[in-house]
């Protein structure tokens, strides 16, 4: 894997760290809250579309360093299941009835990935 593309597969990692908590506050301090209702097309659609974006442009360059550089703790298959949970953290976040325990956990998996990542990206350098 060339410089570029881990300097890329770096900043998409640290973008999708700053999503994944920016979805974690919101679930925790907006979005549980009573009386709160989900705004699909202002805020769902377009929080979703950008998590989207970036996990298109994330996934093949994690895939290509994993595959390369073969980091002790990190499997394609982290990868793929990382992908998804994003999906869910982009979209569920913004809904009171999603399981409090269950996105905790989500919110924790993706972070715990993406830090294996940068961690990998950091000592192979």
């Amino acid at each position: 894997m060339d410089n570029q593309s881990r300097s890329d597969l770096r900043n998409w990692t640290n973008e999708l760290k700053r999503l994944n908590k920016e979805a974690e506050t919101f679930y925790t301090k907006i979005a549980r809250k009573e009386g709160y209702e989900p705004d699909f097309f202002g805020k769902v659609k377009p929080f979703a579309d950008e998590v989207k974006d970036i996990r298109d442009k994330w996934l093949p360059l994690a895939m290509a360093f994993v595959q390369q550089a073969k980091p002790l703790h990190l499997h394609p298959s982290q990868l793929q299941q990382t992908e998804e949970n994003l999906e869910i953290v982009a979209i569920k976040s913004f809904y009171p009835k999603t399981s409090l325990k269950r996105q905790m956990e989500t919110f924790k998996s993706v972070d715990y990935v993406l830090d294996q990542i940068l961690q990998a990206i950091e000592s192979e350098q």
